[in-house]
């Protein structure tokens, strides 16, 4: 499974156990771009979202309390529309991942599909390893990197900043090596990213 997992680029984050609804089967040509779904573009991301209470929801869960670093940056009232404090958000914990990795060669913008239920987001996890004849040992996860298609997949369920910065570094250490690394490599420098993110 991690030869498997090596190829093809699966780096979940932490396990989390649920019901697991089945979710409609994504094609690699329509993997963000759903019937229904809409989308707007940050400077470094492509987020898709079924309603406006996503973002919303997405929004508060990256909020913080008052403190410094990350946490403080966003504390008290926000300015502008709930896209455009999400879109800052989700910009600023891509570059502080870049930054911690010292990788910035990430030119594309990285595509983030924003499911309303953790469960859907199961079913679609579940998809993707049976369709690309995966085998996985198990199908619940707070959030995953997919990079066949080079799309992060996340619930406001369950999502943090941390979980969050963690996939997006996924995705930049996928653009910035021509040869793969390893997955266990892989995952080293994505936890590295999630640890050391609230120390900036």
């Amino acid at each position: 499974m991690a030869v498997l997992i090596t190829l093809f680029g699966i780096f979940p984050a932490a396990v989390w156990s649920d019901e697991g609804l089945y979710a409609p089967k994504l094609s690699a040509d329509k993997a963000y771009a759903r019937p229904g779904w809409r989308h707007f573009a940050t400077k470094r991301t492509v987020l898709y979202y079924q309603g406006e209470a996503d973002l919303e929801r997405l929004n508060r869960k990256l909020k913080g309390r008052r403190r410094g670093g990350f946490l403080g940056l966003f504390a008290g009232k926000e300015s502008g529309s709930t896209m455009e404090s999400l879109g800052r958000k989700v910009d600023y914990l891509f570059e502080n991942a870049q930054d911690l990795l010292d990788m910035h060669n990430c030119k594309s913008r990285i595509k983030i599909m924003l499911y309303t239920y953790q469960n859907e987001l199961n079913g679609v996890y579940a998809d993707l390893t049976s369709q690309y004849n995966l085998s996985a040992s198990d199908t619940d996860h707070i959030a995953f990197y997919f990079h066949k298609l080079k799309t992060v997949y996340i619930s406001p369920e369950n999502v943090t900043h941390g979980v969050l910065a963690h996939e997006l570094a996924h995705a930049i250490i996928d653009h910035y090596f021509i040869i793969r690394p390893p997955s266990k490599v892989a995952e080293i420098l994505a936890q590295y990213v999630d640890k050391h993110l609230n120390r900036r």
